[in-house]
């Protein structure tokens, strides 16, 4: 598999952007997804609890697609679920896009990205 996403930093209002590429598969695919994970971090002195929750599946593929074919990405950040990111010394709230692919037994491959969402300045 190969592909891009158009940028890691991202504006907010604008959607996610790219594509993937299956370039060979000994096994047959049953689906390709696109999630988008938000990752919370609380801390103290007495250590961090994370917890990372999806708020978005878009299901960009499904079948045993054509081999070398550009297969476009296309997330639209939802609002009620997503902010900018944001760090401080105790808190953070964190993106990430998990790519899924399930092949035909239910087997899951899963790639991480991290992603930064920003809100642009008027």
């Amino acid at each position: 598999i190969s592909g891009k996403l158009d940028r890691a930093v991202c504006d907010i209002e604008k959607p996610l952007a790219g594509h993937i590429i299956l370039e060979s598969s000994a096994k047959p695919i049953k689906s390709i997804e696109i999630q988008l994970v938000r990752v919370e971090t609380c801390g103290c002195a007495e250590g961090y609890a994370k917890d990372a929750t999806e708020i978005q599946n878009v299901q960009i593929a499904d079948g045993d697609i054509i081999r070398n074919v550009p297969i476009p990405i296309h997330m639209v950040f939802p609002k009620l679920f997503t902010c900018v990111t944001t760090a401080t010394n105790n808190f953070k709230i964190e993106f990430e896009v998990n790519l899924v692919i399930v092949l035909e037994d239910d087997h899951l491959i899963t790639e991480n990205f991290p992603i930064k969402l920003y809100r642009p300045e008027d």
